[in-house]
């Protein structure tokens, strides 16, 4: 069970605190600060689109430094955990035995000449930062572009039997693997037993990308949850034979609806033991977002439903829409309006009984546009 403060003593915080931001205009400096739980997990999202904007085809001294000062930016805005992407699409950040090198951390898929990911974790531990390997598990390919690229690796041939290519949004040509094969299931575990055998990570995180539009669309919600679940529980059992302590987090979409409707089991996920150690879902919407009923306090509701699932009472943790901070929207209002979205988004999420956030994702914390956001987040 987890650790918590007495449900009084959080209340009274958490009113106190969410009292000062409802109160506060945009402009105005919030000073008072409250100390995290022991334990509170506040991490950001390194996803392979800043992989690719910051370090990619840097020789070993420039990726050295570049993650370092990364790490410290991290550090600067109070997160204590990175969430990296060491495997995107069918790909690798690292010498694999079963995946390619990821088109996004060297152009022609040609090997560095040394580990980023143990570079990068070996950083995070010395800087006093959890590092969580992040996998897309199915995803082969997200457009045409891409597509072509994975045809000319040696992998194609390889999982082209118990593979899906399917048309996307814009009539991109996409590829991903078959969830119902059991041959994508032992690769993809392979692939994990891999990373936990070789590299001292803290944990291993899946996002949201399970079925997807197109991909096969034919097929009912059980079928697709039962496909999901069996992939879920055999990484599960695989991670937990080989380093007990390392753990495994899903990241689904915000909305549970979507999220069952992609595969996501989220109910057996937080009632059953043997599929994840926390779940942390994209609730990316503030509490000022226009509905045909008016305006409704759309992240509360739904930090809300996800917390009532929670029948094991496992870790949860909220991931929040950095890369939202500033944005224009006719109906999601809070955004343009406010710079304490996160601040206030994180309090409620901890008057609700979350245990700590996760940012998407890391360009964002070197966006002036954030600014305010991260400082507002930081003082609480």
């Amino acid at each position: 069970m987890k650790k918590r403060y007495p449900r009084v003593l959080t209340c009274l915080l958490s009113c106190i605190l969410l009292l000062s931001l409802l109160t506060v205009s945009p402009a105005t400096e919030i000073s008072a600060k409250a100390a995290p739980a022991s334990g509170t997990k506040k991490a950001c999202w390194i996803s392979f689109l800043d992989i690719e904007a910051l370090l990619q085809d840097k020789n070993e001294n420039e990726f050295r430094a570049r993650v370092s000062a990364m790490y410290d930016n991290v550090i600067k805005y109070g997160m204590n955990t990175v969430i990296v992407h060491v495997r995107a699409m069918g790909d690798a950040m690292y010498p694999s035995d079963y995946y390619p090198w990821a088109a996004y951390f060297t152009t022609d898929r040609s090997d560095p000449g040394y580990d980023p990911l143990q570079i990068m974790l070996d950083l995070a531990h010395q800087k006093n930062l959890q590092f969580e390997a992040w996998i897309n598990p199915y995803r082969l390919s997200r457009n045409t572009e891409s597509t072509l690229s994975f045809k000319t690796t040696p992998q194609y041939a390889q999982f082209l039997p118990f593979s899906i290519e399917y048309r996307a949004a814009g009539n991109q040509i996409c590829l991903v693997l078959d969830p119902a094969r059991q041959e994508t299931r032992d690769l993809i575990t392979n692939g994990v037993r891999e990373i936990v055998s070789k590299y001292d990570i803290d944990g291993i995180h899946f996002d949201d990308y399970f079925y997807v539009s197109g991909m096969a669309d034919h097929l009912d919600t059980a079928s697709r949850k039962a496909n999901v679940n069996a992939l879920i529980s055999q990484v599960y059992r695989t991670i937990k034979s080989i380093r007990p302590d390392c753990t495994f987090g899903i990241s689904p979409a915000g909305n549970l609806d979507n999220a069952r409707g992609q595969g996501a089991d989220v109910d057996t996920w937080l009632s059953v033991p043997g599929y994840v150690d926390y779940i942390m879902p994209q609730i990316y919407w503030t509490d000022n977002y226009v509905t045909s009923q008016g305006v409704e306090p759309v992240f509360t509701n739904r930090c809300t439903a996800w917390q009532q699932i929670n029948k094991l009472d496992l870790p949860i943790y909220v991931g929040l829409a950095l890369y939202q901070a500033g944005a224009s929207s006719k109906r999601d209002l809070g955004w343009a309006t406010s710079d304490t979205n996160l601040a206030y988004q994180y309090l409620t999420a901890r008057q609700l009984g979350y245990d700590g956030y996760s940012l998407f994702r890391y360009q964002w914390l070197e966006k002036d546009i954030a600014a305010k956001e991260l400082d507002y987040l930081k003082n609480y």
